[in-house]
């Protein structure tokens, strides 16, 4: 075979073994992002629901939401499986909130006086008025808590997650999951009651020292 002709043998065959490589690579980002937009459907909600829960700041909510989803996105490839998506995102949500708050606003970590949000617009239908201040007085009442609590509360009975799931995310066994869940049950019911007189009666809120002595 003449010089000329194999050189232009070689050249085509490594232009199909690159055109390979590069198709091989396109359907690796696809399939990547694929997962991801999959990852990020299965969990945005419980995400951003539980920093707002846990900020009492729909802003800042949102913020910490994308340092989740950015983690997330960087960490994917390491992602086996071994736990439900949403379960896995909780657990980083949480890791963001606890980086944050411990730099930035330690007072989230700990349970604080009760402080009433601004009332719900009147203006609003019935329906959505009463359920939008209903929201209010449960993040109100979650904030009387102190984090563990907080946390606890809303993965098992608002994010309806298994003991276990729940124990993975705070790195806990379960029997102290349950028994940590009993006890700020216990408090957010004695907290959400007097909030509930409060309206009524127009009486004030006991205070979180109050509160804990009747615990």
């Amino acid at each position: 075979m003449p010089l000329q002709s194999r050189e232009a043998e070689r050249e085509k065959e490594v232009s199909t073994t690159i055109s390979k490589e590069i198709d091989v690579r396109q359907e690796e980002r696809i399939r990547f992002e694929m997962k991801f937009a999959a990852a990020y459907e299965q969990s945005r909600d419980a995400v951003y629901g539980y920093l707002v829960y846990m900020t009492r700041d729909a802003s800042l909510a949102e913020d910490l939401s994308q340092e989740v989803f950015l983690r997330m996105f960087l960490h994917l490839d390491k992602f086996r499986g071994e736990a439900k998506v949403r379960t896995w995102a909780l657990r980083i949500a949480r890791n963001v909130f606890l980086s944050y708050a411990k730099k930035k606003w330690p007072c989230l970590l700990e349970e604080q006086e009760w402080e009433p949000e601004a009332d719900v617009n009147r203006n609003l239908p019935e329906e959505e008025m009463l359920r939008k201040e209903e929201a209010q007085r449960v993040r109100e009442c979650l904030m009387c808590l102190g984090e563990q609590e907080r946390t606890v509360l809303l993965l098992r009975d608002f994010e309806e997650l298994s003991y276990e799931e729940v124990a993975k995310i705070m790195n806990l066994t379960t029997e102290v999951v349950k028994s940590r869940l009993y006890r700020a049950r216990k408090k957010f019911r004695k907290i959400y009651e007097a909030g509930e007189k409060r309206d009524s009666k127009g009486q004030a809120v006991p205070g979180r020292e109050e509160i804990s002595e009747n615990l």
